[in-house]
């Protein structure tokens, strides 16, 4: 294509658009995955597989043992990747939501340069991209991609799309039911998609309001409309929050001092400052590095090369320059000083646990780094297409290409991934696909060994770190990986620990698997010692328990792992036996506690496959309930009970999300104690019919329903207005965004409509 052509092609906006934001998304890809397929790191797992999708739901989730969710957006996001399966789920999933980001911003830089009378060109187009790959690989964007299964998937492609709606309300000529539509648009996706995450609430918001103003101020709008679009947009914005997220973020405000302690997040803030760089300079110039990675001397340059590039068209002879340039750059450096002020005032960091939603910014990379690079890359690309002398657009070139340049090559070298990014070892997929082809609709799996707050094995030789998250991923139905480092007195936890004590019986430990109701144990030999693992598990423990467990069993086995088909637990059960246990302090911190608990899972007259564990608190108002019953063992803190006449139960558990049991009741008249292996949670009466009584069981790892009734239905599904609330807006979001569309290219006439709804005309037709 020569270059006459290359011209007319991009002066079309589609076509500047699609070929600018897909050069720059593919180049970025390539930057990233070119090495590896993978990003992981603790809990924060990137999807494997529709294994990540078909464990939520909208309000509940079954991973872990259903506990209760707000990730309807994974569901929302399946769309894009459902047709992409295993290990390169992450490399599809980011190539689309960098797409989709790198539109908004092609289309921001397209109608600016329009709007202020600004040749499209070969520079033009240049610059486009160059700034889209500065946005998307930036020095940071490894924590980014760590996160990106539970926020940055969101803010990832969505954020740029807010920042374009926003400039199209204020400086777009439109009619106001376009502007109207504009406003809903930006605050839906405002509001589905970062909204529920407190991590990214304070910063993300406060970006977009000085957009908004700084937008707003700068506008040729009479004083008139200009109050009008706020007004407007702030009754939006609040009233869609108050019917979905404002009860939530109330109840944030004192939740993390009360519940984890203000000094945590002092110190916590304290930590993550010491282990970076903790110069100023590195603040102000985004460039941040772990601190196990050397400080580079030429950043000193490469920095000053970058704020040249930033004031670059500010200081050119050309004073026709987008608004939103400036707006950004501003927003920039407010950004900048706001992160800067705990290294600038130590004093400062004080204020994080005693002011709401500061706490939230306890990670200051996770909550700042997006929207600094977003705000620099708005400056960029709109300020340097605004450059006229053909010097100073060269030189701008050169010095955007070096500074992309320094910016990627940690990456490309793999200097920032290699502890982070990997290639699953071929295995895994064969284990994943043997468990999840397996007779069980929704299995339960155990991953050993485990740790206190995460699982790590080196499935790579540069000692990849891998959490639990990871095999929730990899699996369809719950993966029990004791991952839940505040609630020390679970059966999980009991678990994690008993390795550690150097017990000569495997057999508690199992009993405890069949309480949980445990279809697969997962075990790995090629695992890290010592350096995550605070009971220090050895190879000695893990020949144990292989010994301990039936090799007629074993499903898979090789060198690195070994699968065991362990029992055939269903999700529910009427218990023969119920163990009511006083344990209610964390095991790890009261040997006390974990003895008795020791105690109450190795008797030998219990088959715990057809057994609940419930605390102590529970007996009286069980034993009530029950009238044909044996007390088989009582002390000062166990006691055991077993049902006499038993009756069938069958389970229906054909997805996550519904859960039907049937009872054949015989002739037992009292209440059933149905046991439910699915984490109680307060309100979840509200997804169970046919109940008379719903009894947590020993920390909250199960329930048990007592009914008189032949069926019961779980409905995760559920009954909650939030969830209604949240599909409707995203459905909302959807028929806004086709409308637009329309609207914007002309697609159907709709003079009558503007005229009837323009300010102007209204003006005219009262006097």
């Amino acid at each position: 294509m020569n270059i006459p052509s290359m011209h007319r092609l991009i002066h079309n906006k589609y076509y500047f658009v699609l070929l600018s934001s897909t050069i720059s998304t593919l180049i970025t890809e390539f930057i990233l995955f070119h090495k590896y397929v993978f990003y992981s790191v603790g809990d924060n797992v990137f999807p494997l597989s529709m294994s990540y999708f078909y464990n939520y739901q909208p309000f509940f989730t079954n991973v872990n043992g259903g506990s209760i969710g707000n990730n309807i957006i994974l569901i929302i996001y399946g769309l894009f990747y459902f047709p992409f399966f295993n290990k390169y789920g992450e490399i599809v999933s980011f190539l689309v939501t960098t797409f989709i980001g790198n539109s908004a911003l092609s289309l921001l830089i397209y109608k600016n340069s329009l709007r202020y009378n600004i040749y499209i060109s070969i520079f033009s187009f240049i610059v486009t991209i160059g700034t889209e790959i500065f946005l998307n690989s930036g020095l940071d964007l490894y924590y980014e991609l760590l996160l990106l299964p539970s926020t940055f998937i969101p803010i990832h492609a969505v954020f740029p799309w807010i920042i374009y709606f926003i400039d199209s309300i204020i400086m777009d000529n439109d009619n106001l039911i376009v502007k109207f539509l504009e406003i809903l648009a930006a605050s839906l996706l405002l509001i589905i998609f970062i909204g529920s995450v407190l991590t990214l609430v304070l910063t993300t918001y406060v970006t977009v309001v000085i957009f908004f103003i700084g937008l707003l101020l700068s506008s040729n709008l009479k004083i008139k409309r200009k109050l009008f679009i706020l007004i407007l947009s702030t009754l939006v914005i609040i009233v869609l929050n108050v019917l979905s997220f404002l009860p939530s973020y109330l109840s944030a405000i004192p939740y993390f001092s009360s519940h984890v302690g203000g000094n945590y997040y002092v110190a916590a803030l304290k930590f993550y400052l010491q282990s970076f760089n903790s110069y100023v300079f590195n603040v102000l110039t985004l460039t941040y590095f772990p601190s196990s990675i050397a400080f580079p001397y030429y950043y000193i340059y490469i920095s000053t090369l970058f704020a040249v590039l930033l004031v670059l068209p500010a200081i050119s002879p050309n004073r026709n320059i987008p608004k939103i340039y400036y707006i950004s750059l501003i927003l920039f450096l407010l950004l900048s000083a706001w992160l800067a002020a705990p290294y600038l005032f130590p004093s400062y960091i004080s204020l994080y646990s005693h002011i709401p939603y500061l706490w939230s910014l306890d990670i200051p990379w996770l909550s700042f780094t997006y929207v600094l690079f977003v705000s620099a890359s708005i400056s960029l690309g709109n300020g340097l297409v605004s450059i006229k002398s053909k010097r100073t657009k060269i030189i701008s070139v050169i010095i955007l290409l070096i500074l992309i340049f320094t910016q990627i090559y940690p990456y490309y070298s793999g200097q920032l991934s290699s502890r982070k990014a990997w290639n699953p070892p071929n295995y895994l997929w064969k284990v994943s696909n043997i468990i999840n082809d397996g007779s069980y609709k929704n299995p339960r799996i155990l991953v050993f060994p485990t740790s206190g707050g995460y699982v790590a094995y080196n499935f790579s030789p540069n000692n990849t770190y891998i959490g639990a998250g990871f095999w929730s991923t990899l699996f369809n139905g719950d993966v029990y990986a004791s991952y839940f480092p505040y609630n020390c007195y679970s059966l999980e936890w009991f678990i994690t620990i008993y390795p550690s004590f150097n017990l000569s019986s495997y057999q508690p430990f199992l009993n405890a698997a069949r309480l949980l109701g445990i279809n697969y144990i997962v075990i790995t030999k090629n695992f890290i010692p010592k350096y995550y693992f605070a009971n220090h598990i050895n190879k000695v423990e893990i020949e144990k328990l292989i010994s301990t467990l039936p090799s007629s069993s074993i499903i898979y086995d090789n060198s690195q792992i070994l699968v065991y088909n362990f029992s055939s637990e269903t999700v529910a059960v009427i218990p023969n036996y119920i163990i009511f246990v006083n344990v209610s302090k964390p095991l790890w911190y009261n040997v006390t506690e974990f003895h008795i608990l020791l105690s109450a899972l190795n008797l030998s007259f219990v088959n715990y496959s057809s057994a609940a564990l419930v605390s102590s608190s529970y007996e009286k108002e069980i034993t009530e309930s029950l009238k044909n019953y044996t007390i088989l063992y009582r002390s000062s803190d166990i006691t055991v009970i077993k049902l006499n006449n038993v009756p069938r139960l069958e389970v229906e558990n054909e997805n996550p999300s519904v859960i039907i049991i049937k009872i054949v009741k015989g002739n037992y008249n009292p209440l059933i104690p149905v046991l439910v292996r699915e984490n109680y949670q307060s309100g979840i009466n509200e997804y169970i019919n046919n109940y008379d009584k719903i009894v947590p069981g020993y920390s909250n790892e199960s329930f048990i329903i007592m009914t008189n009734s032949s069926t019961i239905i779980i409905n995760y599904n559920g009954k909650n207005i939030l969830q209604y609330i949240y599909l409707i807006y995203f459905y909302l979001l959807i028929i806004i965004a086709f409308v637009l569309i329309l609207i914007k290219n002309n697609v159907f006439k709709y003079r009558f409509i503007s005229r009837f709804f323009d300010a102007d005309s209204l003006q005219r037709r009262s006097r």
